[in-house]
């Protein structure tokens, strides 16, 4: 996983993670996008921010993939199987919480499946983890770590990189309050303040909808 001496991003580095997880926040989209319209002959929204084609599921897991997996490298490819059937069952029993917790909704339910924890994680798709843990680690990560240090200007590269998280983090606050706002429509709290009815009007229920067609609200 080394770099090119010399460029912003070389190595593991914070610019090296970030465009790591910018870049996976769309790949990820795209991808499952297309697995779905394989799958089921049409194609739906994957996207879990109100602005573009990204998903920070997609973009968090690359990266604790590969800073967890780093001193996996030279071992056998059991480890980093195993390794990333951990990191990955974890870290997505771990979405599933915070938004079932903070958001009172879900977008995946494993209940009807066998070896189920809770109907947040399964048997088969933590092992589906370890299998991508291994193509990422082996056969992707290398390639994209060498089109960032490529592809990304040496020059204005950090001046880019901080003009994208300056958006995602923007997009990701717009997003989490338009839904935290869905919620309190939900409950029947009215929009008092200038933000709530800012929501209202650009998120209504019928956009975030489109926006997440896989959400739905947990009934107490």
């Amino acid at each position: 996983m080394a770099g090119v001496p010399g460029h912003f991003a070389h190595g593991l580095n914070f610019y090296k993670l970030f465009w790591v997880f910018f870049l996976c926040c769309f790949l990820g989209v795209v991808i499952e996008t297309i697995f779905c319209w394989i799958a089921s002959g049409r194609l739906s929204q994957r996207t879990g921010l109100v602005w573009g084609p990204f998903n920070l599921i997609y973009g968090i897991g690359a990266v604790l993939l590969t800073v967890c997996l780093h001193p996996f490298i030279g071992k056998s490819d059991r480890w980093i199987f195993i390794g990333g059937s951990i990191i990955g069952g974890a870290f997505e029993y771990f979405c599933s919480w915070l938004q079932e917790t903070v958001l009172g909704t879900v977008s995946w339910d494993y209940t009807g499946y066998p070896f189920n924890l809770n109907g947040r994680i399964n048997l088969l798709y933590c092992l589906f983890w370890g299998a991508l843990a291994l193509v990422w680690v082996k056969e992707v990560f290398p390639r994209l770590n060498g089109f960032i240090e490529r592809r990304v200007s040496k020059t204005y590269g950090v001046v880019i990189s901080w003009v994208l998280i300056a958006f995602m983090l923007a997009n990701s606050l717009v997003s989490g309050a338009a839904v935290l706002r869905q919620s309190q429509r939900y409950e029947g709290v009215p929009a008092t303040h200038a933000w709530q009815q800012v929501l209202d009007d650009r998120f209504p229920d019928s956009r975030l909808a489109k926006i997440y067609p896989s959400m739905v609200r947990v009934e107490e």
